[in-house]
C-alpha cells in the first residue's frame, strides 16, 4: 500500500460523501493535503478503471461511476497501485535454510496478502 491508495481512498470517500454532485480535483486536493497535480494523477487511474467519471468544463468535476456500496475497496486499489503485491518476498536460493525460511516467509506473506484483499473486496466505499 502507499500514498496513492490513500489518496484514492479519500477521492472515493470524498465522492461518496458529495451525495452525486460533481466535485473538483482542486477541492478534493485541499480537502487532503496535496496539490491538484498529485491528486489528479491518482484520479487518472480510478478513471481508467472505470470507478469516477470526469466531466470538462466549467459545471465539471468527478462523481462515482457508480453506486458507492457496489464499489470496493479492493478495486481501488488494484486501480491505483502499480504492484498488487504488498510484500516483497523471499528471493530463491540454494541451501536448505534459505529454502526453508524462504517457503515460511513467503507462505507467511500470501496468507496475509489473501486475507487483507478479501477484506477488502468484502468493503464497499458506503
Amino acid at each position: 500500500m502507499n500514498l496513492d491508495y490513500t489518496i484514492g481512498l479519500h477521492i472515493v470517500g470524498f465522492l461518496c460523501s458529495n451525495n452525486g454532485l460533481p466535485a473538483t480535483s482542486v477541492i478534493m486536493a485541499k480537502s487532503f493535503g496535496t496539490s491538484p497535480v498529485v491528486l489528479r494523477r491518482v484520479l487518472s487511474k480510478l478513471n481508467q478503471a472505470g470507478l469516477v467519471e470526469t466531466k470538462r468544463g466549467a459545471n465539471g468535476g468527478c462523481v462515482l461511476s457508480r453506486p458507492a456500496n457496489q464499489i470496493n475497496l479492493r478495486e481501488v486499489y488494484e486501480a491505483v497501485c502499480i504492484n498488487t503485491q504488498l510484500f516483497a518476498r523471499h528471493p530463491e536460493n540454494d541451501g536448505v535454510v534459505s529454502e526453508v525460511l524462504g517457503d515460511y516467509i513467503n507462505g507467511f506473506y500470501e496468507q496475509a496478502e489473501t486475507t487483507l484483499l478479501a477484506h477488502l473486496q468484502a468493503t464497499t466505499v458506503a
